[in-house]
């Protein structure tokens, strides 16, 4: 584990330092749950863009979050040596046919409110 952010903040020169220290220390992937609020448009300004570049440069694969706040539809670590992942909602639900060993066919449904498959036969 890497601290970076502290009470007070998120600054560049910790947030540095700890990809300094996770690429001496020769990890093979950093994961990251931090960024700035506001997509970022500049890659050379930005320390999260920076540390990843140098990471990714010594084979470190480095995973960040597309941001934790901002507005809807937005998304940060944008950098394409990164790679960004992201959760989202759906009110869809969605269908399917689980074919059993015996030939039993079950229609499910899979709903993402945080459910399980319910049956569809029942």
């Amino acid at each position: 584990v890497y601290k970076s952010c502290w009470d007070s903040g998120c600054y560049d020169v910790d947030l540095l330092a700890a990809f300094d220290d996770a690429i001496r220390d020769g990890v093979h992937i950093l994961s990251l749950s931090l960024g700035a609020q506001s997509p970022q448009g500049d890659y050379f300004n930005d320390a999260i863009s920076i540390g990843s570049f140098h990471a990714a440069n010594r084979g470190v694969l480095v995973v960040s979050s597309a941001g934790n706040e901002g507005n809807p539809g937005s998304a940060t670590n944008l950098a394409p040596w990164m790679l960004t992942v992201a959760a989202s909602s759906t009110d869809r639900d969605f269908t399917s046919d689980i074919i059993l060993g015996n030939g039993a066919n079950i229609t499910v449904i899979q709903s993402f409110s945080n459910h399980a498959f319910m049956r569809l036969d029942k």
